[in-house]
């Protein structure tokens, strides 16, 4: 078996072209077609099965996955429907149950509405000890080199507030901008994220998965807290759905936020989970660890290295 998982963010008909990049439907039904070709798509249930029973099929298989439980994620989802593809849709429950907008999103928001020399002048203002890395050419490289989508210059910043601050200062730059911009964030959840009657309608369809409470990188977290991150949104969802929910999207998703310690505690909850690290699933890799499974975005599945296997 060989399992590729592409990701989905934000789907929606106009871009900005700072700080997140979205598919448009256009797009996503073009990808969706083009992968047809080669792959045979696979349901979560499905999988599930095959990872039960330790036993898997030969062939090339796709897994579709939609992160955050955005609202714009349900024209994805009648695409699906429409054409009778299973996927996954990975709602974090924070903005559902506490109204409360997570700190990724209200980043991605701040940096949409404002320039980058803008961002720039404010994290100067907030942080003035950030001069002198902003103006370094080494850490330019490692922003760039990770932030490959972005322009050098917003790369900079981007990097500099998810990486150097800690977690105070991050929320607080953030949450002052954010409150600059938006009156009412009550409003903002409204609009941004799935209500429970979506949430519903995708359940209903064997589609829905868990993206955590907060959206914050588990592996930062205290054990407990990492528990009752993973416990919480299983909870909260089982409760609006009234179904079992058993897999996982790590929010980030990468080494530092899936450390073996919550993949130890995440397979208290669930039967699958899913990372960001890139690559595709092997029959031996999922045998392994089906808590850890590999995904590509869909810049990386057109733009990056897997552009050929389509």
């Amino acid at each position: 078996m060989n399992l590729l998982i592409v990701n989905y963010h934000y789907v929606r008909e106009i871009k900005s072209g700072r700080g997140i990049y979205p598919i448009t439907s256009a797009e996503l039904t073009a990808q969706i077609d083009l992968l047809a070709g080669k792959y045979k798509f696979i349901s979560q249930s499905d999988l599930s099965a095959f990872i039960a029973k330790g036993s898997y099929p030969d062939g090339d298989f796709c897994l579709l996955t939609f992160d955050d439980g955005l609202k714009e994620q349900i024209k994805a989802f009648e695409i699906l429907r429409e054409k009778g593809i299973p996927g996954i849709f990975f709602v974090s429950t924070m903005p559902i149950r506490d109204r409360k907008a997570c700190a990724v999103h209200k980043f991605h928001y701040v940096m949409e509405q404002m320039t980058h020399e803008q961002l720039n002048s404010c994290l100067l203002q907030f942080f003035p000890e950030s001069c002198d890395r902003l103006k370094d050419l080494e850490f330019l490289n490692i922003a760039v080199s990770k932030y490959i989508f972005d322009q050098p210059d917003q790369a900079l910043v981007k990097f500099y507030v998810n990486y150097v601050l800690n977690s105070d200062e991050k929320k607080s730059f953030v949450d002052k901008l954010f409150s600059i911009l938006v009156d009412e964030e009550d409003n903002f959840v409204e609009k941004l994220y799935m209500n429970k009657s979506e949430v519903i309608k995708i359940a209903n369809a064997g589609m829905l998965g868990s993206h955590c409470n907060s959206h914050e990188p588990l592996g930062a977290l205290t054990d407990f807290n990492i528990d009752l991150e993973l416990r919480d949104s299983r909870l909260v969802l089982e409760e609006i759905t009234g179904q079992s929910i058993y897999s996982v999207s790590y929010p980030f998703g990468d080494k530092k936020a899936v450390t073996q310690k919550v993949k130890e505690l995440a397979k208290k909850h669930y039967s699958l989970g899913i990372t960001t690290a890139s690559g595709i699933n092997y029959t031996k890799d999922i045998l392994k660890d089906p808590m850890s499974l590999k995904r590509i975005s869909t810049t990386s599945l057109t733009k990056g290295d897997f552009a050929n296997h389509i």
